[in-house]
């Protein structure tokens, strides 16, 4: 039985509401003290227990409040409920970092979605902090227009993913020294992330520096 339905997008998601009933009576609370314990309204609760959809760090938040009080063991299912919605979780949030920061072109979210003292080791180079994050991202973004970067796999171990993607960018303006060329790129990579706290605190990002030099300076092919 799943945690979480096959259909969730961002931030929100339907949820097994079923699994999440189970769960609350193996505690024996009814809805309003699951509402008093978790923080939330029985209304939210109801809500959830019909399917929702509701924010994912909302359905964080009442599962951890659940399996947190020390009154009552806690269920068989709750360890599993738990980790299954977390890896679901850090997947959708590895998911909406490239789409909107890259995809979107949504540096504003850096502040949402990053810690303020996140560690990033890119190019072999080590980076800390929001405004060197937003810098390299900007970077990327002003050198390369259009850009459309394609998850193709998400790992989640943990409170980490590793994210497998392929990117295809114009080049308009200078990187890594090279001037603008016009040219289409095409790369594949990897990233990984550590998340605490729904924000991103370490990265790490994989991918063919030389390839994309090659890609921007070999020379042109020519007709004859």
């Amino acid at each position: 039985m799943q945690v979480l339905g096959d259909n969730f997008n961002g931030d929100s998601v339907f949820v097994d509401g079923a699994r999440l009933k189970q769960l609350r009576l193996s505690r024996r609370w009814t809805q309003d003290q699951a509402a008093e314990k978790s923080g939330y309204t029985d209304r939210l609760i109801r809500k959830l227990e019909r399917g929702g959809p509701v924010n994912i760090q909302t359905l964080r938040n009442v599962v951890q409040a659940y399996i947190e009080d020390s009154a009552l063991p806690v269920h068989p299912a709750a360890e599993s409920f738990i980790r299954e919605q977390t890896r679901m979780m850090l997947e959708s949030l590895a998911r909406q970092w490239f789409e909107r920061i890259f995809n979107k072109r949504e540096i504003e979210a850096i502040n949402e979605l990053v810690a303020p003292n996140v560690l990033l080791l890119a190019e072999g180079a080590t980076h800390v902090g929001r405004d060197a994050m937003r810098d390299r991202v900007q970077a990327v973004l002003n050198a390369f227009n259009p850009l459309k970067l394609t998850i193709e796999k998400v790992l989640v171990d943990g409170d980490s993913t590793v994210v497998y993607w392929m990117v295809k960018k114009k080049h308009i303006a200078e990187f890594l020294g090279i001037q603008a060329t016009n040219r289409w790129v095409k790369l594949r990579g990897s990233s990984h992330a550590r998340f605490e706290n729904s924000q991103i605190i370490e990265a790490r990002d994989h991918w063919d520096v030389h390839d994309l030099i090659q890609q921007l300076t070999r020379p042109e092919e020519t007709t004859h």
